[in-house]
């Protein structure tokens, strides 16, 4: 499908000149640049909310509840990615095809293979875990204070594989409004309020969960209901044509692949959990919560783009995806080099804000910042390599991935202990970025790099070197700090990039914004009759 501008909108200058070109090339930009950015905001949302949410917590019942609380959302966290099977990565692959086409019953036969077969796992492993959390307390966590938390957490595993598995369907109508709108928003603010009220009648660490499982409850209920706005979910279940073979075929290479980057994303904690460092876990978990802004732009970008890999590669368009895979690349760029900046010229302001037992963590929060704008930078490679039929190769790399994780682990946390686990989670993920940087290009011909990306690099350099001189050359307390050589960071690196002149599709996705924004503000139509 060509390019389609909005008709309330006037077309652009730069739009115009897009129009004549590649035009459907343009098309996934401003699909990506929406979908993204919708999802990225909502995503931003949560963040702030959750950022609240962590201050406040660990204000109130202090760094070792905390970590015990992150325990126990980390085992769910795991329980609910093995329930998956994979197949949600399955269902993305094939769901927008048939999307596309129209073809209701492969729609349908590929919602019910890929939702009903986790949902039935996710219940066998809520009641194993259920069951088994208090020789799982003492034999994992040495600490009987978690039986009652993970038997709590045991009931939000079934909640989140359905939520995950509702998100796919709405990513694969490139619908990431409404995943938001649950996930993004609903959800965290809900369980902050909840939270609060519960932990003011003196519930503590198990008020936090309850509030969690009843925040996602409610999201999955909103999240179904807008799930069947899209695909109306009353239909009888042997109108379906069913895919089964295919699906299992595709997402069982590809579960090996998740499974290992879960572990990936918790083991970590795991680690510090298995040693009884309670207090280590809560203070790892504040530091790792400033990585996970350059990593929330990364997972918006690439959610969205999943099904655009997807589509280029079933149309044989190599050339747009190369273009595309260039242009994502750039975008991430831009966003972590001020986030990166902010996380090592602020670590230790940004850490006090929890509390002062957690500035025991500034090392590892500098360490977890450089790791990821080292992954963040290399581009969206396993997306491409999962959506061209090489989820075996992603595979193998998770597996390499995880091994060093974990030899990184045993080797670095018994002795360094948060700063080891830091150390062990950036040089595993860096190295796993780049064997897929590599084989995107010899497999494919494709690599994410070009010119445009000195811009930012240069904007990033002058930004953080008059915020280096900010803080030398004057004593402001932590919250100044953010607030003076913060602001004035973020400054002067997006006024450096705007002085020197965004890319022309770059330019484009802001013209698009910019339009779009005068037209719905009220301003716009103040005195006209």
């Amino acid at each position: 499908m060509g390019f389609q501008p909005d008709p309330q909108i006037p077309i652009t200058p730069v739009e115009e000149t897009a129009k004549s070109s590649i035009n459907s090339d343009w098309q996934n930009i401003l699909t990506a640049a929406k979908g993204g950015g919708v999802s990225f905001a909502g995503r931003i949302i949560e963040y702030v909310i959750r950022f609240a949410f962590g201050i406040f917590i660990a204000r109130v019942v202090g760094v070792e509840q905390y970590g015990l609380y992150t325990l126990a959302i980390t085992v769910s966290l795991i329980a609910t990615n093995i329930a998956m099977l994979g197949l949600q990565t399955g269902m993305v692959r094939f769901l927008p095809a048939a999307i596309r086409e129209k073809d209701d019953q492969t729609a349908w036969g590929i919602i019910q293979v890929s939702v009903g077969i986790p949902l039935i796992f996710s219940l066998i492993l809520a009641g194993g875990l259920l069951i088994l959390a208090d020789p799982l307390a003492g034999l994992l966590f040495q600490d009987t204070r978690m039986v009652p938390l993970l038997r709590i957490a045991s009931l939000l595993i079934p909640l989140d594989t359905l939520s995950s598995m509702a998100y796919v369907i709405t990513i694969s109508y490139k619908q990431p409004q409404y995943s938001v709108i649950t996930d993004n928003i609903l959800a965290p603010l809900i369980k902050l309020l909840l939270a609060a009220s519960f932990l003011a009648i003196g519930l503590s660490t198990q008020g936090i969960l309850f509030a969690q499982l009843i925040a996602s409850l409610t999201a999955l209920l909103v999240l179904i209901y807008f799930v069947n706005s899209l695909f109306p979910l009353r239909r009888t279940l042997g109108s379906a044509t069913k895919h089964l073979k295919k699906l299992i075929r595709y997402s069982l290479p590809v579960y090996l692949g998740w499974i290992v980057n879960t572990l990936q994303s918790t083991f970590t904690t795991l680690a510090l959990g298995f040693l009884g460092l309670a207090t280590g876990v809560g203070v790892y978990t504040a530091a790792s919560r400033f990585s996970l802004i350059g990593s929330m732009f990364y997972l918006s970008v690439g959610n969205i783009s999943t099904p655009i890999f997807a589509d280029l590669h079933s149309q044989g368009n190599t050339a747009q995806m190369k273009a595309y895979y260039q242009t994502t690349a750039r975008w991430l760029l831009m966003f972590n080099i001020p986030v990166f900046l902010t996380s090592v010229l602020y670590a230790k302001p940004l850490l006090w804000l929890f509390g002062d037992d957690f500035t025991a963590g500034v090392s590892s929060m500098i360490i977890l910042a450089f790791g990821t704008l080292a992954y963040t930078s290399t581009g969206l490679g396993a997306n491409i390599l999962d959506m061209t039929d090489h989820p075996k190769v992603n595979s193998i790399n998770s597996l390499i991935m995880v091994f060093i994780l974990i030899f990184l682990n045993i080797l670095l946390v018994p002795r360094w202990e948060v700063l080891g686990a830091a150390l062990a989670t950036s040089i595993s993920i860096v190295l796993v970025n780049v064997i897929s940087l590599i084989e995107v290009w010899i497999l494919l011909r494709m690599q994410p790099y070009n010119r445009s990306l000195l811009k930012p690099i240069l904007a990033g350099l002058v930004a953080g070197s008059i915020a280096a001189l900010i803080n030398h050359f004057f004593s402001l307390s932590y919250f100044l700090q953010l607030i003076v050589g913060g602001g004035m960071l973020w400054f002067v690196y997006l006024g450096l990039l705007f002085l020197f002149k965004l890319p022309h599709d770059d330019m484009l996705v802001v013209e698009r914004a910019l339009v779009k924004i005068r037209a719905k503000s009220p301003f716009n139509h103040f005195g006209k009759k």
